[in-house]
Protein backbone atom coordinates (compact mmCIF):
# COMPACT_ATOMS: atom_id res chain seq x y z
CA UNK A 1 0.00 0.00 0.00
CA UNK A 2 1.41 3.35 -1.10
CA UNK A 3 0.02 6.93 0.31
CA UNK A 4 -0.81 8.04 -3.71
CA UNK A 5 -0.91 6.74 -7.17
CA UNK A 6 -0.54 9.32 -9.96
CA UNK A 7 -1.82 8.19 -13.21
CA UNK A 8 0.24 9.46 -15.80
CA UNK A 9 4.01 11.16 -15.95
CA UNK A 10 3.17 14.81 -17.85
CA UNK A 11 4.33 17.80 -15.75
CA UNK A 12 0.93 18.10 -13.63
CA UNK A 13 1.48 14.25 -12.54
CA UNK A 14 5.06 14.64 -11.66
CA UNK A 15 4.11 17.91 -9.89
CA UNK A 16 2.11 15.73 -7.65
CA UNK A 17 4.58 13.14 -6.93
CA UNK A 18 7.46 15.01 -6.31
CA UNK A 19 5.91 17.43 -3.83
CA UNK A 20 3.93 14.54 -2.02
CA UNK A 21 6.60 12.18 -1.91
CA UNK A 22 8.99 15.35 -0.62
CA UNK A 23 6.14 15.82 1.50
CA UNK A 24 6.69 12.31 3.42
CA UNK A 25 4.01 10.27 1.42
CA UNK A 26 5.02 6.93 -0.42
CA UNK A 27 4.24 7.83 -3.97
CA UNK A 28 4.49 5.84 -7.35
CA UNK A 29 3.38 7.32 -10.47
CA UNK A 30 2.13 4.91 -13.58
CA UNK A 31 2.72 6.09 -17.21
CA UNK A 32 1.06 4.02 -20.10
CA UNK A 33 4.23 4.48 -22.33
CA UNK A 34 7.48 2.27 -22.26
CA UNK A 35 9.02 5.99 -21.85
CA UNK A 36 8.61 9.78 -20.02
CA UNK A 37 8.14 12.22 -22.45
CA UNK A 38 7.47 10.19 -25.46
CA UNK A 39 5.23 10.62 -27.90
CA UNK A 40 5.79 14.67 -28.10
CA UNK A 41 2.36 15.94 -27.95
CA UNK A 42 3.13 19.43 -27.41
CA UNK A 43 4.57 23.10 -28.67
CA UNK A 44 6.46 23.57 -25.83
CA UNK A 45 6.53 27.07 -24.97
CA UNK A 46 5.83 28.36 -21.70
CA UNK A 47 6.02 32.04 -19.80
CA UNK A 48 9.48 33.07 -18.29
CA UNK A 49 7.78 34.62 -15.66
CA UNK A 50 5.92 31.10 -15.17
CA UNK A 51 9.47 29.45 -14.64
CA UNK A 52 10.43 31.89 -12.62
CA UNK A 53 7.58 31.84 -10.14
CA UNK A 54 7.76 28.48 -10.13
CA UNK A 55 11.33 27.89 -9.84
CA UNK A 56 11.88 25.20 -12.65
CA UNK A 57 14.58 24.11 -14.04
CA UNK A 58 14.99 24.52 -17.49
CA UNK A 59 18.74 24.19 -18.48
CA UNK A 60 19.93 22.40 -20.89
CA UNK A 61 16.90 21.83 -22.36
CA UNK A 62 15.43 25.03 -23.88
CA UNK A 63 16.17 25.44 -27.52
CA UNK A 64 14.88 29.50 -27.87
CA UNK A 65 14.11 32.73 -26.14
CA UNK A 66 10.96 34.90 -27.63
CA UNK A 67 11.07 38.55 -27.07
CA UNK A 68 7.32 38.28 -28.26
CA UNK A 69 4.85 37.51 -30.90
CA UNK A 70 3.36 39.21 -34.06
CA UNK A 71 -0.23 38.64 -34.33
CA UNK A 72 -2.10 38.23 -37.60
CA UNK A 73 -5.66 39.45 -38.28
CA UNK A 74 -7.40 37.35 -41.66
CA UNK A 75 -6.65 39.57 -44.07
CA UNK A 76 -3.00 40.11 -42.59
CA UNK A 77 -2.84 42.99 -40.71
CA UNK A 78 -0.43 42.49 -37.95
CA UNK A 79 -0.29 43.59 -34.10
CA UNK A 80 3.22 43.10 -32.83
CA UNK A 81 3.83 42.55 -29.04
CA UNK A 82 7.39 42.60 -28.08
CA UNK A 83 9.39 43.47 -25.35
CA UNK A 84 13.30 43.81 -24.60
CA UNK A 85 13.56 40.49 -22.68
CA UNK A 86 12.66 37.52 -23.05
CA UNK A 87 9.27 36.37 -22.55
CA UNK A 88 9.22 32.80 -22.80
CA UNK A 89 11.21 30.09 -23.99
CA UNK A 90 10.71 27.16 -26.17
CA UNK A 91 11.96 24.05 -24.49
CA UNK A 92 12.03 20.48 -25.13
CA UNK A 93 9.04 19.37 -23.56
CA UNK A 94 10.35 15.31 -23.90
CA UNK A 95 13.32 16.44 -22.17
CA UNK A 96 11.33 18.65 -19.67
CA UNK A 97 9.09 15.58 -18.68
CA UNK A 98 11.96 13.61 -17.89
CA UNK A 99 13.87 15.97 -16.15
CA UNK A 100 11.28 16.23 -13.69
CA UNK A 101 10.63 12.53 -13.79
CA UNK A 102 14.49 12.25 -12.46
CA UNK A 103 13.60 14.94 -9.83
CA UNK A 104 10.79 12.76 -8.86
CA UNK A 105 13.04 9.51 -8.52
CA UNK A 106 16.11 11.46 -6.39
CA UNK A 107 13.14 12.21 -3.96
CA UNK A 108 12.06 8.60 -4.21
CA UNK A 109 9.02 8.69 -6.53
CA UNK A 110 8.65 4.88 -7.86
CA UNK A 111 8.03 5.52 -11.67
CA UNK A 112 6.23 2.52 -13.71
CA UNK A 113 6.46 2.93 -17.10
CA UNK A 114 4.10 0.74 -19.90
CA UNK A 115 1.83 0.67 -17.17
CA UNK A 116 -1.91 1.62 -17.64
CA UNK A 117 -4.81 1.81 -15.61
CA UNK A 118 -7.81 -0.36 -16.85
CA UNK A 119 -9.95 0.33 -13.07
CA UNK A 120 -10.12 1.00 -9.45
CA UNK A 121 -12.16 0.66 -6.93
CA UNK A 122 -11.61 2.34 -3.84
CA UNK A 123 -8.23 2.04 -2.42
CA UNK A 124 -7.40 -0.68 -5.47
CA UNK A 125 -5.99 -0.17 -9.06
CA UNK A 126 -6.12 -2.31 -11.40
CA UNK A 127 -3.20 -2.00 -14.21
CA UNK A 128 -1.58 -3.86 -17.01
CA UNK A 129 1.96 -3.55 -17.14
CA UNK A 130 4.16 -5.01 -19.49
CA UNK A 131 1.02 -6.76 -20.83
CA UNK A 132 0.16 -8.52 -17.37
CA UNK A 133 -1.91 -7.62 -14.89
CA UNK A 134 -1.28 -6.09 -11.68
CA UNK A 135 -2.98 -4.56 -8.69
CA UNK A 136 -1.83 -1.70 -6.90
CA UNK A 137 -3.09 -0.37 -3.59
CA UNK A 138 -3.00 3.40 -2.76
CA UNK A 139 -4.69 5.64 -0.34
CA UNK A 140 -5.18 8.51 -2.84
CA UNK A 141 -5.65 8.02 -6.60
CA UNK A 142 -4.62 11.41 -8.63
CA UNK A 143 -5.56 10.76 -12.25
CA UNK A 144 -3.32 13.15 -14.34
CA UNK A 145 -3.79 10.99 -17.59
CA UNK A 146 -4.68 13.72 -19.66
CA UNK A 147 -7.41 15.20 -22.39
CA UNK A 148 -9.41 11.74 -22.72
CA UNK A 149 -8.30 10.56 -18.64
CA UNK A 150 -9.37 7.20 -17.87
CA UNK A 151 -9.41 8.09 -14.46
CA UNK A 152 -12.07 10.82 -14.84
CA UNK A 153 -14.27 8.54 -16.81
CA UNK A 154 -14.01 5.81 -13.86
CA UNK A 155 -14.80 8.80 -11.50
CA UNK A 156 -17.89 9.26 -14.07
CA UNK A 157 -17.50 12.65 -15.42
CA UNK A 158 -18.75 12.80 -18.73
CA UNK A 159 -16.84 15.40 -20.69
CA UNK A 160 -18.60 15.81 -24.67
CA UNK A 161 -16.35 15.86 -27.11
CA UNK A 162 -17.18 19.31 -28.40
CA UNK A 163 -15.06 20.46 -24.91
CA UNK A 164 -11.72 19.63 -27.38
CA UNK A 165 -9.89 20.88 -30.45
CA UNK A 166 -7.52 18.63 -32.69
CA UNK A 167 -4.07 20.07 -33.07
CA UNK A 168 -1.57 19.27 -35.80
CA UNK A 169 2.19 20.47 -36.18
CA UNK A 170 5.19 19.33 -38.02
CA UNK A 171 8.75 20.85 -36.95
CA UNK A 172 9.51 22.70 -40.53
CA UNK A 173 12.62 23.81 -41.97
CA UNK A 174 12.63 27.73 -43.47
CA UNK A 175 14.15 30.94 -42.49
CA UNK A 176 12.35 32.05 -39.10
CA UNK A 177 12.72 35.18 -36.93
CA UNK A 178 13.62 33.89 -33.66
CA UNK A 179 12.35 36.15 -31.81
CA UNK A 180 9.34 36.20 -32.10
CA UNK A 181 6.37 34.08 -32.16
CA UNK A 182 3.34 33.82 -34.82
CA UNK A 183 -0.42 33.60 -34.55
CA UNK A 184 -2.78 33.04 -37.06
CA UNK A 185 -6.41 34.29 -36.85
CA UNK A 186 -9.04 32.77 -39.67
CA UNK A 187 -11.21 30.34 -40.74
CA UNK A 188 -8.45 27.57 -41.58
CA UNK A 189 -8.23 27.41 -38.04
CA UNK A 190 -11.88 27.41 -36.97
CA UNK A 191 -12.46 27.72 -33.50
CA UNK A 192 -8.61 27.97 -32.66
CA UNK A 193 -5.72 29.78 -33.98
CA UNK A 194 -2.28 28.55 -36.07
CA UNK A 195 1.19 29.10 -35.21
CA UNK A 196 4.43 29.67 -35.96
CA UNK A 197 6.86 28.91 -32.56
CA UNK A 198 10.75 29.20 -34.16
CA UNK A 199 13.33 27.25 -32.49
CA UNK A 200 16.55 29.15 -34.63
CA UNK A 201 16.20 30.73 -37.32
CA UNK A 202 16.60 27.53 -39.84
CA UNK A 203 13.88 25.76 -37.93
CA UNK A 204 9.95 26.41 -36.54
CA UNK A 205 7.06 24.33 -34.95
CA UNK A 206 4.24 24.88 -37.25
CA UNK A 207 0.78 24.15 -36.26
CA UNK A 208 -3.21 24.63 -36.03
CA UNK A 209 -6.22 23.63 -33.81
CA UNK A 210 -9.52 23.17 -35.29
CA UNK A 211 -12.70 22.48 -33.74
CA UNK A 212 -13.98 21.04 -36.78
CA UNK A 213 -13.56 19.31 -39.87
CA UNK A 214 -9.87 18.01 -41.04
CA UNK A 215 -7.34 19.31 -39.30
CA UNK A 216 -4.60 17.76 -42.16
CA UNK A 217 -6.10 19.51 -44.53
CA UNK A 218 -6.78 22.55 -42.72
CA UNK A 219 -2.83 22.29 -41.48
CA UNK A 220 -2.23 21.88 -45.56
CA UNK A 221 -3.99 25.22 -46.18
CA UNK A 222 -2.25 27.21 -43.68
CA UNK A 223 1.26 26.16 -44.87
CA UNK A 224 0.51 26.72 -48.48
CA UNK A 225 -0.70 30.53 -47.13
CA UNK A 226 2.29 31.15 -45.25
CA UNK A 227 4.74 29.24 -47.87
CA UNK A 228 6.22 27.16 -45.69
CA UNK A 229 7.11 24.47 -48.21
CA UNK A 230 10.07 23.34 -46.15
CA UNK A 231 11.42 19.87 -45.37
CA UNK A 232 9.25 18.56 -42.76
CA UNK A 233 9.98 16.16 -39.56
CA UNK A 234 8.38 15.05 -35.67
CA UNK A 235 4.82 15.61 -36.35
CA UNK A 236 2.46 15.25 -33.50
CA UNK A 237 -0.82 15.26 -33.25
CA UNK A 238 -3.45 15.80 -29.78
CA UNK A 239 -6.48 16.80 -28.66
CA UNK A 240 -6.34 20.15 -26.33
CA UNK A 241 -8.99 20.42 -23.85
CA UNK A 242 -11.17 23.73 -24.44
CA UNK A 243 -13.45 25.42 -21.39
CA UNK A 244 -13.90 26.24 -17.86
CA UNK A 245 -11.58 24.28 -15.65
CA UNK A 246 -14.07 21.14 -14.26
CA UNK A 247 -15.82 21.66 -10.63
CA UNK A 248 -15.27 18.33 -9.99
CA UNK A 249 -12.05 17.30 -9.02
CA UNK A 250 -12.23 15.13 -6.52
CA UNK A 251 -14.30 12.30 -5.43
CA UNK A 252 -13.82 10.13 -2.47
CA UNK A 253 -9.99 8.73 -2.89
CA UNK A 254 -9.80 10.08 -6.31
CA UNK A 255 -8.51 13.69 -7.98
CA UNK A 256 -7.98 14.81 -11.23
CA UNK A 257 -4.93 17.50 -12.23
CA UNK A 258 -3.80 19.20 -15.55
CA UNK A 259 -5.34 18.26 -18.87
CA UNK A 260 -7.27 15.95 -16.70
CA UNK A 261 -9.33 18.58 -14.72
CA UNK A 262 -9.36 20.72 -17.87
CA UNK A 263 -6.52 23.10 -16.07
CA UNK A 264 -5.47 24.76 -19.56
CA UNK A 265 -5.42 28.09 -21.06
CA UNK A 266 -8.39 27.84 -23.53
CA UNK A 267 -7.07 30.76 -25.12
CA UNK A 268 -3.81 29.49 -26.24
CA UNK A 269 -4.07 25.47 -25.46
CA UNK A 270 -1.09 25.87 -23.20
CA UNK A 271 -1.38 23.57 -19.95
CA UNK A 272 2.52 23.45 -18.53
CA UNK A 273 2.52 26.13 -16.23
CA UNK A 274 -0.94 26.14 -15.01
CA UNK A 275 -0.85 21.79 -14.20
CA UNK A 276 2.52 22.39 -12.62
CA UNK A 277 0.99 25.36 -9.95
CA UNK A 278 -2.33 22.87 -9.79
CA UNK A 279 -0.26 19.59 -8.94
CA UNK A 280 1.45 21.46 -6.67
CA UNK A 281 -2.22 22.04 -4.99
CA UNK A 282 -3.33 18.87 -5.25
CA UNK A 283 0.00 17.92 -3.38
CA UNK A 284 -0.58 20.22 -1.02
CA UNK A 285 -4.25 18.87 0.08
CA UNK A 286 -3.09 15.25 0.06
CA UNK A 287 -0.25 16.58 2.72
CA UNK A 288 -3.05 18.53 4.87
CA UNK A 289 -5.31 14.72 4.59
CA UNK A 290 -2.95 13.02 5.82
CA UNK A 291 -1.39 15.70 8.12
CA UNK A 292 -4.76 16.76 9.80
CA UNK A 293 -7.20 15.01 8.17
CA UNK A 294 -8.44 17.77 6.38
CA UNK A 295 -10.93 16.68 3.41
CA UNK A 296 -9.30 15.90 0.00
CA UNK A 297 -11.87 18.48 -1.30
CA UNK A 298 -9.42 21.41 -0.29
CA UNK A 299 -7.86 21.25 -3.15
CA UNK A 300 -10.47 23.09 -5.34
CA UNK A 301 -9.87 26.12 -2.66
CA UNK A 302 -6.63 25.64 -3.77
CA UNK A 303 -6.56 26.21 -7.04
CA UNK A 304 -9.11 29.17 -6.63
CA UNK A 305 -6.94 31.16 -7.93
CA UNK A 306 -5.74 29.59 -10.60
CA UNK A 307 -9.10 28.85 -11.94
CA UNK A 308 -10.04 32.76 -12.18
CA UNK A 309 -7.09 33.29 -14.45
CA UNK A 310 -8.47 29.98 -16.43
CA UNK A 311 -11.69 31.39 -16.64
CA UNK A 312 -10.56 34.73 -18.23
CA UNK A 313 -8.75 32.41 -20.71
CA UNK A 314 -11.95 31.01 -21.49
CA UNK A 315 -13.72 33.97 -21.76
CA UNK A 316 -11.44 35.34 -24.44
CA UNK A 317 -11.33 32.13 -26.46
CA UNK A 318 -15.64 32.21 -26.39
CA UNK A 319 -15.12 36.18 -27.37
CA UNK A 320 -12.31 35.40 -30.29
CA UNK A 321 -15.03 32.57 -31.27
CA UNK A 322 -17.80 34.46 -31.36
CA UNK A 323 -16.54 37.07 -33.95
CA UNK A 324 -16.19 36.54 -38.22
CA UNK A 325 -13.49 36.94 -40.29
CA UNK A 326 -14.21 40.27 -40.69
CA UNK A 327 -15.12 41.29 -37.47
CA UNK A 328 -11.99 40.24 -36.70
CA UNK A 329 -10.40 42.43 -39.17
CA UNK A 330 -12.17 45.04 -37.72
CA UNK A 331 -10.93 44.39 -34.43
CA UNK A 332 -7.49 44.88 -35.43
CA UNK A 333 -7.84 48.19 -37.14
CA UNK A 334 -9.56 49.93 -34.57
CA UNK A 335 -6.44 48.23 -32.39
CA UNK A 336 -3.68 49.25 -34.63
CA UNK A 337 -5.13 52.95 -34.33
CA UNK A 338 -5.41 53.02 -30.11
CA UNK A 339 -2.20 51.72 -30.03
CA UNK A 340 -2.86 48.30 -28.55
CA UNK A 341 0.44 47.05 -29.34
CA UNK A 342 1.89 49.26 -26.42
CA UNK A 343 -0.77 48.58 -24.53
CA UNK A 344 -0.43 44.64 -24.66
CA UNK A 345 3.35 45.04 -24.54
CA UNK A 346 3.38 46.80 -21.26
CA UNK A 347 0.34 45.17 -19.68
CA UNK A 348 -0.28 41.39 -21.23
CA UNK A 349 0.86 38.41 -19.84
CA UNK A 350 0.53 34.82 -21.04
CA UNK A 351 -0.49 33.13 -17.67
CA UNK A 352 -2.31 36.04 -15.83
CA UNK A 353 -5.08 37.76 -18.29
CA UNK A 354 -6.21 39.33 -14.95
CA UNK A 355 -3.47 42.02 -15.26
CA UNK A 356 -4.33 43.23 -18.79
CA UNK A 357 -8.35 43.19 -18.56
CA UNK A 358 -7.47 44.84 -15.29
CA UNK A 359 -6.02 47.49 -16.88
CA UNK A 360 -8.20 47.77 -19.62
CA UNK A 361 -10.76 48.49 -16.98
CA UNK A 362 -8.60 51.14 -15.59
CA UNK A 363 -8.14 53.23 -19.16
CA UNK A 364 -11.07 54.64 -20.86
CA UNK A 365 -9.83 55.30 -24.05
CA UNK A 366 -9.97 51.10 -24.41
CA UNK A 367 -13.70 51.20 -23.32
CA UNK A 368 -14.39 52.60 -26.47
CA UNK A 369 -12.17 50.48 -28.64
CA UNK A 370 -13.44 47.22 -27.14
CA UNK A 371 -16.80 47.61 -25.52
CA UNK A 372 -17.99 44.14 -26.82
CA UNK A 373 -15.46 42.69 -25.49
CA UNK A 374 -15.90 44.22 -22.25
CA UNK A 375 -19.49 43.35 -22.05
CA UNK A 376 -18.67 39.55 -22.91
CA UNK A 377 -16.27 39.61 -19.99
CA UNK A 378 -18.36 40.47 -17.65
CA UNK A 379 -20.87 38.11 -18.49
Amino acid sequence: MVSVAVVGAGPAGLSVAINSQKAGWETVVIEEHPQVGIPVNCTGIISRSGVDELGLKISGITVNAVRGARIFSPNRQELQVKRSETVAYVVERDKLDQKLALEAQQAGVKIKTNTRLLDYRKETLFVESNGHGEILKSTVIVGADGPFSKTRSIMGIDVPKEKFVHAYQFRVKGNFDKNFVEVYLGDFAKGYFAWVVPENEEMARIGLAVSGGSVRESFEHFSKKIGASGERCDMCSKLIPTGEPLKEIVKGNAMLVGDAAFQTKGSTGGGIISGIKAGRACAKAIDEYYKNKKPLSNYSNYVAELNKELNLHWKIRKYLNSLSEQKIDGLFEKMKKSKTEEFLSESGDMDKPSKFIGKIMTTPHMWRLVPDFLAFMRK
